[in-house]
């Protein structure tokens, strides 16, 4: 199945052609990238392209002199969907995203249903014999009835309302109505079945795997689809797995275990962003741990605000006892409400020297 297709023109006007034929396909300078390209200005591995039915998405490796979408830059680690005909530059070479025909043609047949007017039913004017067939027959008038029987008929009513109830048992009434019958309940429908993204549904992808003999079968390639289905998520987990050793990008249920490599054990009352901020800086945290620098930058990552730490003691002559070996903590900020008074006194715990005491103050500025 074939996502579309790259059309790569390098700096000496050499041009090449790649059909995007994986899910996952990484460009870059590396003799085993999906997408070679053989330029010193762009990275070994510059970018991956994710292809699937919603269309192709480009994301930037962090490489070195980065990738640029119509002029722009585009951010690292972020993906970035690429429409037909996009314009993308990775060093010198210059490169063109072109789609595929049938996404082409249903993106042109939706177009036109959209402007075609919906059909009209002519009318058909019936002929006088069908209007005359489908008019109801009118039945003739009921004859009077004559003086002596309207007499009897009176006499009959008369003779009902003075006649006394029967004995032996109630008055006879009409047959009662029928039960209504009950609604057959109907059977929950199944949920309809959703291949993985990516995964074709006609034939399999894995019939280039098998000898050519067996692949002009559309009974195999149906049948690899069963194994498709299994292994597709598979492979796109073991294709994401750089993003989960990534603290920005890992899944939030991620980050506990990241934190317990370096040695941390994550609060959960800090806010995610914060959480992976801390991840990210923790091997330079454990450098300057018990030091000012380190108190101050761990304080900086939770209240977003840089502290003043005054060492009362330090230089001083006449420093009195109360005064050695002990530190004052002041950060400033416009809402002190919102600063969690107990939370900064057991990082500044962690993070001071054991010998020491301290005094925070949280002080409101507008």
């Amino acid at each position: 199945m074939s996502f579309g297709k790259l059309e790569i023109k390098l700096a000496d006007g050499t041009t090449t052609v790649v059909e995007l034929t994986k899910r996952q396909m990484v460009v870059g300078r590396a003799a085993d990238a999906d997408v070679p390209i053989s330029d010193n200005m762009i990275s070994r591995r510059h970018a991956v392209l994710l292809c699937g039915p919603e269309g192709v998405r480009i994301v930037d490796e962090g490489s070195a002199n980065g990738t640029y979408l119509s002029g722009a830059k585009l951010p690292a680690k972020q993906p970035v969907p690429l429409s037909d005909g996009a314009q993308l530059r990775m060093g010198q070479a210059l490169i063109k995203f072109v789609a595929t025909k049938a996404e082409k043609a249903d993106a042109t047949s939706i177009k036109a249903a959209a402007a075609e007017p919906p059909p009209t039913t002519p009318l058909v004017k019936p002929s006088p014999a069908t209007t005359a067939a489908a008019k109801p027959a009118t039945p003739p008038p009921a004859a009077a009835p004559s003086t002596a029987e309207a007499a009897a008929l009176k006499a009959d009513e008369t003779s009902i309302k003075q006649r006394p109830p029967t004995s032996g048992g109630p008055p006879a009434f009409g047959a009662p109505p029928n039960k209504p019958t009950e609604l057959a309940t109907e059977p929950e429908p199944k949920p309809e079945y959703v291949p993985p993204i990516g995964m074709p549904t006609d034939q399999s992808s894995y019939l280039k795997y098998v000898p050519t003999v067996y692949g002009t079968s559309g009974f195999i390639g149906r049948f690899l689809l069963i194994f498709e289905s299994i292994l597709t998520p598979v492979d796109r987990q073991i294709g994401n797995l750089p993003y989960y050793f990534d603290p920005r990008m890992a899944p939030p249920d991620f980050l506990p275990w990241l934190a317990g490599w370096l040695g941390l054990v994550l609060d959960e009352r800090w806010p995610e962003g914060q959480r992976r901020e801390l991840i990210r800086s923790a091997v330079d945290l454990y450098d300057w741990r018990g030091t000012r620098r380190g108190v101050s930058e761990f304080l900086r990552l939770y209240t977003g605000y840089m502290p003043e730490i005054v060492e009362p003691g330090v230089g001083a002559k006449n420093a009195k006892a109360d005064q050695t070996f002990r530190f004052i903590v002041r950060i400033k900020t416009p809402e002190p409400d919102k600063v969690n008074r107990e939370l900064v006194q057991s990082i500044i715990e962690m993070e001071k020297p054991a010998q020491t005491g301290y005094k925070l103050e949280i002080i409101g500025e507008k």
